[in-house]
């Protein structure tokens, strides 16, 4: 696993790009265009659901792009809505008009991935695969590509901002003392690689430290800060103050649960953490809480820089260049899969 730097006890960053990096590479990056071609690419992006946060921001990234490199590409978007019969309407319904450059897809179900690989692949159209998708099953396509951010390596930053507080400060997060921290994990889907592997790998962090781990409940919330709102609003009914610590796999969900704790009088700003949060995405709403102490700790993603990676990438599958020419990606030995960084995390042990 990789290693984790420790965290002070102030709000910190562990930027694994400096702004000033992000932003010369924004602004010089040489944008790469369809060779042989005076006409804008034609991309259709399938976006499993407008709703979760960080795919949102990145939708909009994309839209800025595009209008900062006029003439080179044209984004359709599509909105799966969180229902995979929905998504496969759509990807059939492009693939019939037989008008597009590229897909780029993210999987409302990674279940369904094989599916759209064989749809795609008998239209012989170049596709990238991001964000909710299962890997091996792109394999099979020689015209496709995975990128994304390591959802494992996500899960671990977020699961080292629980041992850092653990390790600098214990008697606030284990309120009993214990030495066992009772947890609420909220969810985002049962059918997304990212609610998976970041549920499962920041627990693993945490207890590979020698921390013991107590599940209280593990609650399914759909990427809603509505629905977290609700759900930690019943189960301060059920468990009161033994709730040590509530991880959630998104920011609008620990937002949700912050506006259930601050209803019963707790983690109110210019008090001390009653409940320590964590989230993931680093959205502005997340960042202000953090800052002023209500909030815990978020995993950073830069919609922007994810969004002008896969703009790069795209181009340089159609191109048959190397994948990651232009960017600051890695890519496996097979030349295939594409790991976006992320930007480290922001935290606020109070």
């Amino acid at each position: 696993m990789k290693s984790i730097k420790k965290i002070s006890s102030f709000i910190t960053f562990l930027i694994l790009l400096s702004t000033m990096l992000l932003q010369s590479y924004n602004k010089n990056l040489s944008s790469p265009v369809l060779k042989n071609s005076n006409q804008p690419v034609k991309i259709s992006v399938l976006i499993g659901n407008y709703n979760i946060s960080i795919t949102s921001l990145v939708k909009d990234s994309l839209e800025k792009i595009e209008q900062e490199n006029p003439g080179t590409v044209n984004y359709t978007f599509y909105n799966g809505k969180g229902d995979q019969n929905i998504q496969n309407m759509q990807l059939n319904s492009i693939l019939a008009e037989k008008n597009i450059d590229l897909i780029v897809l993210d999987m409302v179900d990674s279940k369904y991935t094989k599916y759209a690989v064989e749809k795609i692949k008998q239209s012989n159209i170049p596709a990238m695969f991001w964000g909710n998708v299962d890997i091996p099953a792109t394999m099979s396509y020689s015209k496709a590509c995975s990128i994304r951010p390591d959802p494992a390596e996500g899960g671990i930053l977020q699961g080292s901002i629980v041992v850092d507080e653990w390790k600098n400060d214990k008697d606030k997060i284990d309120k009993n003392n214990d030495n066992i921290i009772q947890y609420i994990m909220l969810e985002g889907t049962p059918t997304n690689i990212y609610a998976l592997e970041r549920t499962k790998y920041s627990l693993l962090e945490i207890q590979s430290n020698n921390i013991k781990t107590e599940e209280l409940a593990t609650k399914i919330c759909n990427w809603s800060e509505e629905e977290a709102n609700t759900t930690i609003s019943s189960l301060l009914l059920k468990y009161g103050n033994k709730i040590e610590l509530i991880i959630a796999n998104d920011d609008a969900m620990a937002i949700g649960a912050i506006s259930a704790l601050q209803k019963y009088g707790l983690n109110l700003e210019n008090n001390m953490q009653d409940v320590k949060v964590i989230g993931f995405d680093g959205i502005e709403k997340a960042r202000e809480l953090i800052k002023n102490g209500v909030m815990t700790g978020t995993v950073v993603e830069d919609p922007y820089f994810i969004a002008k990676t896969l703009y790069t990438v795209g181009l340089n599958l159609l191109n048959n260049q190397n994948l990651i020419d232009g960017t600051t990606a890695t890519i496996d030995i097979t030349g295939k899969i594409v790991s976006i960084p992320y930007q480290g995390v922001l935290v606020n042990y109070k």
